[in-house]
């Protein structure tokens, strides 16, 4: 099995660390696609490019009608949700590190240099800009007047959104192995933001003052070696329906009572790819591509696909009421949510991993790493 790992180095050409990938040739060759037998089918809405996004992180965020995408050269397009025009392009001028959150008239942005942005939307300016301890990986996260970034030294810090003050910082224990994180925070309103971190916890943190509400464990490290005892909360937790559900690498599927932090079941899946749930079930693409899906209230497994192993899957994400999963070939799969037949499938144009399509409800939003953007709906 191929490992996507990142190697976390003390050191200060990348303001505390410093990446390094590892790949094995053992993983097995992908799975042929067998001939299915589609039942719904899926339409290519609009496709549009989106400048190269070389570490998954920048991806596509709706707000009010609009797709808006950084990319790593600095650019920030803006695009009609219905019809894919490019509204307006702002160029920062700063290479960035991660993608975009959006508060009102503001972008806030991760830059290389290790700085927070926030960017009028409607000008390009700079509104104010905050150093930061380490660069970031993954996009800011907004609730309510408060920014949150997570940082590659595993800090979590909030800034006020009208100013850039610093509100808080809760720094986090950081093991020497961690797999690459580029997703891994979720704001609830204004009230809380999720935190999947490494090690296997999971934590939920008060925006207004970044106390710890609850900390939990999703998967304990095991194995004799550094690399066997990477267990990391690296995709977004989900919070749905009184209930917040997180997968780690190497470990477990674990879901939680909101409130409490008690845990109500776990699974052993190893994902790096993140979840999907909806009023049934939480569904999950494992490492070795295969697609599970867990009753929600019990962790029961009500399926499981193997057609589509090693093929390089997204994490899933909803279209409707099935589960959608894109291949690296650029294929996307659409799964059923009761048995978890392939009942769809459209190639979609985009090459290499993808990261995790973002959710629209009858629409989903794919980024594929070279620089494609496609919004596939159903037909």
């Amino acid at each position: 099995m191929r490992h996507r790992l990142l190697l976390v180095l003390l050191s200060t050409s990348m303001l505390g660390g410093c990446a390094s990938w590892f790949e094995t040739s053992s993983r097995p060759l992908p799975t042929a696609l067998s001939e299915i037998h589609s039942s719904q089918k899926l339409q290519k809405k609009w496709s549009n490019s989106v400048g190269a996004q070389n570490n998954g992180s920048f991806l596509p965020v709706y707000d009010r009608g609009d797709i808006i995408v950084a990319d790593g050269d600095g650019v920030v397009r803006t695009f009609n949700a219905d019809s894919g025009r490019l509204n307006s392009k702002i160029e920062v001028k700063r290479p960035l590190s991660s993608g975009v959150a959006v508060s009102d008239n503001l972008l806030f942005l991760g830059s290389q240099d290790g700085s927070l942005l926030a960017v009028e939307r409607a000008t390009g300016k700079v509104r104010w800009e905050q150093r930061l301890t380490s660069l970031t990986l993954e996009a800011p996260s907004v609730g309510g007047q408060v920014v949150v970034v997570r940082t590659n030294d595993d800090r979590v810090t909030g800034f006020s959104v009208s100013d850039g003050k610093q509100l808080w910082s809760v720094p986090h224990f950081m093991p020497q192995l961690t797999v690459r994180n580029t997703g891994s925070l979720t704001p609830v309103a204004s009230e809380v933001t999720i935190v999947g971190l490494s090690g296997g916890k999971l934590q939920v943190l008060a925006q207004s003052t970044g106390n710890a509400l609850w900390e939990s464990v999703v998967a304990t490290p095991k194995g004799a070696t550094e690399m066997e005892r990477i267990t990391d909360v690296s995709s977004r937790p989900v919070f749905n329906n009184g209930q917040v559900c997180a997968v780690a690498y190497q470990g477990r599927v674990a879901c939680f009572d909101a409130k409490s932090g008690n845990l109500e079941w776990a699974r052993d899946v190893s994902s790096s790819r993140g979840l999907a749930v909806d009023g049934n079930n939480v569904y999950v693409s494992a490492e070795d591509d295969s697609v599970w899906a867990f009753d929600r209230l019990t962790g029961r497994n009500v399926w499981k696909q193997d057609a589509l192993k090693y093929r390089s899957l997204s994490g899933p994400a909803m279209l409707g009421r099935f589960v959608l999963v894109v291949d690296a070939q650029g294929i996307a799969h659409l799964l059923s949510n009761e048995d978890g037949s392939i009942i769809g499938r459209a190639k979609i144009g985009t090459e290499g991993q993808t990261g995790q399509p973002v959710s629209l409800g009858s629409s989903a939003l794919i980024q594929g790493p070279e620089g494609r953007l496609v919004m596939l709906s159903l037909g």
